[in-house]
């Protein structure tokens, strides 16, 4: 019997409605798609679950509609200080890194870090020395103008909070839809997990902030005994409650779905609701979708029927 494999990814759990016919609905969900696609067809092709989750994120760090990479928000002083993870269920080897400016692909940078060192995490000044012996060069990244305009605005929103960054009100922030983390889960053909992140991290976050999309058991898990996870929404809930390493654990006696529903809820319990999202997949190919936010965009495709799947889901 033929092994089922296949790659679901997500476009941020998003505290903003939206109408579903929108231009800027109907271009995530292009976006997405795509990047599903081609993450499938690397799959079908017979690579593995970490190419495919790797290049399906670089994909969508590069396109621009998602916070990451290019998309990316800017901090409180008006930087981009992006986060990126990438984790394989075969071993649990795992990379991250943090706080990088002038990468394009964090993501890339990440797997470098799971593949090409001795080390789990590198953030700041470090990572940047590590990406260059990795003939990765940190380049200056302008922000696009609607990245800037989106700066301003907020700013002259938020400018009572200015000369207080120690107490922006992130809750309102994310009220207006800042969140956009992207993030993939696959099984590949070999029935090996894998699981990758990528995100901008939070409007107006002060500098040296880092998010769940870093922290190995908050923004991501993945182990062949049990299954891949991808969170997306509020990092500082996320990390306090090691949420996809949470759902992970459930898959013991759980699919991917009931796992995924009871991460959220669990996360709904004890931190209200508009704080996240996760998305999953189990060791036999079964998939989870949930969240406690208005919508999240998903896209799936698998080997079952090879019919892309690509929506937002809504509640």
């Amino acid at each position: 019997m033929e092994r089922n494999y296949g790659i679901l990814l997500h476009g941020g759990a998003r505290s903003e409605k939206i109408n579903a016919s929108s231009n800027r609905a109907k271009k995530m969900c292009k976006f997405i798609a795509h990047a599903s696609n081609e993450g499938y067809f690397l799959l079908k092709q017979g690579n593995s679950a970490i190419d495919a989750v790797e290049y399906a994120i670089i994909m969508m760090e590069d396109s621009g509609i998602f916070n990451a990479g290019r998309g990316s928000c800017l901090t409180i002083d008006g930087r981009m200080e992006m986060d990126a993870s990438i984790m394989s269920g075969i071993d649990l080897s795992a990379g991250s890194v943090g706080m990088v400016q002038g990468i394009s692909n964090p993501i890339k940078l990440a797997r470098h870090v799971m593949e090409r060192s001795k080390h789990v995490m590198l953030v700041s000044k470090g990572a940047l020395e590590f990406a260059n012996f990795m003939h990765m060069p940190p380049k200056e990244i302008h922000p696009e103008k609607k990245i800037l305009d989106k700066y301003m605005k907020l700013k002259k929103t938020f400018k009572h909070y200015w000369n207080e960054k120690y107490n922006m009100p992130y809750d309102e922030l994310e009220a207006l839809g800042q969140q956009g983390t992207v993030g993939a889960v696959a099984l590949d053909t070999d029935g090996n997990l894998a699981s990758a992140v990528s995100t901008g991290g939070r409007w107006l976050k002060m500098s040296g902030r880092i998010g769940d999309s870093a922290i190995i058991g908050g923004g991501i898990y993945a182990d062949n005994r049990l299954g891949a996870v991808c969170a997306t929404g509020n990092g500082e809930f996320i990390m306090r409650l090691c949420l996809s390493k949470y759902a992970c654990d459930i898959m013991k006696r759980r699919n991917a779905s009931e796992s995924s529903r009871r991460a959220i809820k669990h996360l709904t319990n004890l931190f209200g609701k508009n704080t996240g999202g996760m998305i999953s997949i189990d060791s036999g190919g079964g998939i989870g979708i949930s969240h406690n936010t208005p919508y999240m965009p998903v896209s799936f495709v698998s080997s079952r029927d090879e019919k892309n799947i690509t929506y937002l889901s809504m509640v």
